[in-house]
């Protein structure tokens, strides 16, 4: 009876859910954000208007991806737990830290020499919106979107949506696999692409180990504060 309980933890080895509905979600809510606008980033992020434009379109995003998987959530009666919303254990916590630090360090240096290899690509809107900023509390609005709202709905998707469907269809390793290389091809940067799967197969990992999506929200969040802070050192 035990081994049958652990066996059925999060990510469900049986999702009710399959892969073509994941997308299919997705792909509504760009369709969306396309129609609102929300496509587009701002050319001004380098003043307080733009900033809190991104900022603003940012929780938009998230409030809507949340609305659209609650719905789906609930037409299929499953609840937000199917998605790894679960209390993890306390070492995989302290596990998701130190993963975070990891990426970052590691993530960090890969993708330093693949810019001196390939090329310094075209900075992502975070990364300009950091460097853009004129006060403190701008910063710390930008850290809290990226170390831990965008780190929640990324998660959400990625491994909590994507991955399940995957794992049951291929198995842990190709599972694993590509949702890395989905994770990695959404953010659009062809330089950083290698440093993004591998990010996204480790934190595919963590979810897989722990049971929980949170150690891997945690291990994603660190990883974007850490950059986050980096930038800010570098522009200061």
């Amino acid at each position: 009876m035990g081994k049958k309980v652990v066996d059925q933890r999060i990510p469900p080895r049986q999702p009710a859910w399959n892969i073509w509905q994941g997308l299919f979600l997705i792909s509504l809510v760009t369709f969306i954000e396309y129609l609102l606008g929300w496509l587009k980033t701002p050319n001004d992020l380098d003043s307080m208007r733009g900033i809190l434009s991104f900022i603003g379109i940012g929780l938009g995003d998230v409030l809507l991806y949340f609305g659209v998987v609650w719905i789906f959530l609930r037409l299929i009666r499953r609840p937000f737990s199917d998605l790894g919303f679960v209390k993890p254990l306390r070492r995989y916590v302290v596990l998701g830290l130190v993963v975070g630090v990891l990426l970052f360090l590691g993530i960090g240096l890969l993708g330093n020499a693949l810019t001196h290899l390939l090329g310094t690509p075209a900075p992502q809107s975070f990364t300009v919106a950091v460097k853009g900023v004129n006060y403190s509390w701008e910063f710390g609005l930008l850290t809290l979107l990226g170390g831990v709202v965008a780190p929640i709905k990324e998660e959400m998707l990625f491994r909590g949506l994507i991955y399940p469907p995957l794992r049951k269809a291929l198995g842990r390793g190709k599972g694993m696999l590509i949702t890395g290389l989905f994770f990695a091809t959404l953010h659009f940067d062809i330089v950083r692409f290698l440093p993004l799967l591998i990010g996204g197969v480790i934190l595919a990992w963590l979810y897989e180990r722990s049971a929980s999506i949170w150690p891997a929200i945690i291990a994603h969040g660190t990883w974007n504060i850490l950059m986050a802070a980096a930038l800010w050192i570098q522009r200061s």
